[in-house]
């Protein structure tokens, strides 16, 4: 019998598997890196609120249950949860990375999750980039974007700035390659995920035509949007209502001259010269298309200068408008394009393709700048984020016998997870007859005092109506932590 010949791959064929491969090994590598700089302990209201939440997702759940009830004492009501008029415990962030952590938890790596998303968003911008600049520049703007700090923040830790943009660059890969269901369901994902990301279809609107296509698009973003909406009527009484509060109320025009300044001057630092310049030579010609990729980070920078809720003081407080950045990146791509094609009409192809090459090799070589940043500010690439946050409370656990209370606010997280503690807020009106009852029970009741709470009102009641005794204090954080020790009046 007669073997038949092996058939021979064509050249074309092992050049696109060998891209494939080196496209999983760059893959495999930039999640190592993500991996091993990931946030590994929980504390404070976002990451928990976040994390607790998908882990309610993947058993089935939405209320958070608790020792007492929330009802009669809101004081046990961690923050990032909010109680509800009827008694149970709902989320205060909305549910979209909540979604994507129950996978997570369902997996047993919930920690992993923002890393394979931050893998997830450079596959996404190489895809919108490589038909339009070619695969070696796309290469090269796509190895910034993945060192880019905000980039790196949003791979490492548990917040939802970096999935939120993850999440608007797959409905832009999907509306340019025309999958307008997957755009429509991937839209309404993006506003879960960061409801202010529904300032997003105003912009978005630019790349849209009036066409059977695009109908089909409203159609599943209005279902999308008909979730949402019904989950926060169920949850919250309202389709407009979040968890979040009064967002609108925090809105205060005066504080715009000042934050949006103090955006515009860490924006230049965080993205660098060499990407808002390009991005800056990209909008000529104007276009439709160019104009909404301006609008969307604009519109975020002046909402969330009028925010009161962010700050002024590092250079993290942009990761607010990180959704908005993938689009600067795609404008710096066109004004990569526009840079090589005026050189190659100047200097002819052979000298215009070597000045396109050193083009390259300056955005390539971003990352040494965006790596030099993160470790001059020495709050980026750290191994040990939140870790003095877990030793501090596992000591505390170690006084306090399990089920004894204990007063705080940034560690009641912590708390939460970590220990068999039942955290509550000594700033809230009812903590003083919750720690009656408590008492009451046998319990024993501690103070883990923030320095900025030891003036409050109802935290002076509580040390001096139930005889509040220093037994520790825990020198590592905020020049001194105390804890106290309540007795019966």
């Amino acid at each position: 019998m007669s073997q038949q010949p092996v058939p021979e791959k064509s050249p074309l064929a092992e050049k696109r598997a060998g891209r494939i491969l080196l496209g999983w090994v760059a893959a495999l590598a930039l999640f190592a890196i993500y991996a091993a700089f990931r946030q590994r302990a929980i504390w404070g209201a976002d990451s928990f609120g976040y994390l607790e939440l998908g882990k309610l997702f993947s058993e089935g759940r939405v209320h958070l249950p608790l020792a007492f009830s929330a009802a009669e004492f809101p004081a046990v009501v961690p923050p990032g949860f909010t109680p509800g008029a009827d008694g149970l415990v709902a989320p205060g962030y909305p549910p979209g990375f909540p979604l994507l952590l129950a996978l997570g938890h369902l997996l047993g790596a919930p920690m992993f999750v923002t890393p394979v998303l931050g893998v997830v968003s450079c596959w996404l911008l190489y895809q919108l980039l490589h038909e339009r600049i070619g695969r070696g520049a796309a290469a090269a703007f796509t190895l910034a974007w993945a060192f880019m700090p905000l980039t790196v923040m949003g791979s490492t830790m548990v917040m939802s700035d970096g999935v939120a943009a993850t999440v608007l660059l797959g409905a832009l890969l999907a509306h340019q390659r025309g999958k307008m269901t997957a755009t429509g369901w991937l839209l309404g994902l993006a506003i879960a995920v960061r409801p202010t990301n529904a300032l997003f279809l105003a912009p978005f609107a630019l790349f849209c035509r009036w066409d059977r296509a695009h109908v089909q698009l409203a159609v599943h973003l209005g279902l999308a949007g008909a979730v949402y909406a019904a989950y926060n009527t169920w949850l919250y009484g309202a389709p407009w209502r979040t968890g979040y509060g009064d967002v609108a109320g925090g809105l205060q025009p005066a504080l715009l001259p000042s934050h949006l300044k103090f955006y515009l001057r860490e924006s230049w630092n965080v993205l660098s010269p060499v990407v808002v310049i390009l991005a800056g030579h990209g909008l000529a010609p104007l276009t439709r298309r160019k104009l909404g990729l301006l609008l969307w980070p604009v519109m975020l920078a002046l909402f969330y200068a009028c925010w009161d809720a962010g700050g002024s003081d590092r250079w993290w407080w942009t990761r607010f408008l990180m959704p908005g950045h993938p689009l600067l990146f795609l404008l710096a791509a066109e004004g990569f394009a526009n840079v090589r094609g005026w050189w190659s009409a100047r200097l002819g192809p052979s000298r215009a393709g070597f000045a396109g090459v050193i083009l390259t090799a300056v955005v390539a070589l971003l990352p040494i700048y965006y790596v030099a940043f993160g470790l001059g500010r020495r709050d980026l690439w750290q191994r040990d984020t939140g870790l003095v946050n877990h030793e501090v409370v596992a000591r505390v656990a170690k006084l306090a016998p399990a089920g004894s209370l204990v007063g705080t606010i940034e560690h009641a997280s912590t708390c939460l997870i970590e220990t068999d503690l039942v955290p509550f807020s000594p700033l809230d009106a009812s903590a003083p007859r919750l720690v009656t009852k408590a008492l009451g029970e046998g319990r024993r009741i501690f103070v883990l005092l923030e320095p900025w709470n030891a003036e409050n009102e109802t935290v002076r009641l509580l040390l001096q109506r139930y005889h509040g005794r220093e037994i520790a204090r825990y020198p590592e954080l905020w020049n001194g932590l105390p804890l106290y020790e309540l007795g019966a009046p």
